[in-house]
């Protein structure tokens, strides 16, 4: 029983990093309807952002903040010089997935060309001493990594739910040409939805870059379908089935890794989210609409 215990803490800790990224990718694709396939690149980018800011002495929240920032840029640069061209002209969903792999490859090999492949630390930061909470056995930086988390997802829940952009969030995500036609900035409203979802995806980068005490140009890359496993298995486009879905994979691979090779993990993982999907296609949250 113990075992299972230290398996479900550890699971609780990767879910709250998958959640943040889960959560990015479903905000993008819920204004967007596609996926971007460079996202598990942008988590490594802010990662490294935020690892130079560290490198230099900076207090390291700020370092993540910065990553924060540098990474929502970014996202916005895609979309305004990648991806919106290609929606104007009305391409079919395929290219613009394939534009989205093209800058998966542009933004990695850019990462090694700046800060090379070897693995790099976030020198100075330790997730401290293991220690007993009720049933788990976790680190202080992994009960941080967990508050901040739930603490950017409750933000989030307010954004989306108690102010005017979130009602235009929700409007443009449901039908752009109605919203637009109601007065909505949708473009803008596009724009600040990649802003905030790279804030989320660097600091699940720098998450994972604790977690696993390796930055590396395929950190994002490696966990890119574990995310896009909980992101399918939430229902496409709804944040907050992207929160459970994260919950769901991040439990079941720490679980199944104390139990079988950790080499297994994610395929079993990903084994057992297929099933849950054969008898729930649509997501494990579903509602009439595409409402957030």
């Amino acid at each position: 029983m113990s075992e299972f215990t230290h398996a479900v803490g550890f699971g609780l800790v990767t879910a709250s990093i998958l959640a943040l990224a889960a959560v990015a990718v479903n905000l993008q694709v819920g204004v967007t309807n596609f996926i971007n396939f460079a996202y598990g690149d942008f988590l490594t980018f802010g990662a490294y952002v935020a690892w130079v800011v560290s490198s230099r002495g900076f207090n390291f929240f700020l370092a993540v903040l910065l990553g924060g920032v540098a990474t929502g840029l970014l996202g916005v640069a895609a979309n305004a010089f990648i991806f919106r061209p290609f929606m104007r002209r009305g391409v079919r969903t395929t290219t613009l997935l394939i534009a989205g792999i093209g800058l998966s490859f542009i933004t990695e090999q850019g990462i090694t060309l700046i800060w090379g492949a070897n693995p790099l630390r976030f020198n100075g930061v330790s997730l401290g001493t293991a220690m007993t909470v009720g049933p788990f056995v976790l680190t202080p930086g992994a009960l941080l990594m967990m508050g901040s988390a739930l603490s950017l997802l409750l933000l989030l829940h307010v954004l989306l739910s108690r102010t005017k952009f979130g009602k235009s969030l929700r409007a443009t995500s449901e039908n752009v040409d109605l919203a637009q036609a109601c007065g909505i900035n949708c473009e803008r409203v596009i724009s600040v939805t990649w802003f905030l979802a790279g804030i989320l995806t660097a600091v699940a980068g720098v998450g994972l870059s604790l977690q696993e005490n390796n930055l590396n140009p395929v950190l994002g890359f490696n966990e890119l379908f574990i995310i896009f496993g909980a992101v399918i298995l939430g229902g496409l486009g709804r944040p907050y089935g992207a929160m459970l879905g994260a919950l769901v994979v991040g439990l079941i691979t720490e679980i199944a890794g104390a139990y079988v090779d950790a080499a297994y993990k994610t395929s079993i993982a990903f084994g057992i989210v297929i099933i849950l999907l054969l008898f729930r296609p649509q997501g494990v949250l579903r509602s009439a609409g595409k409402t957030f």
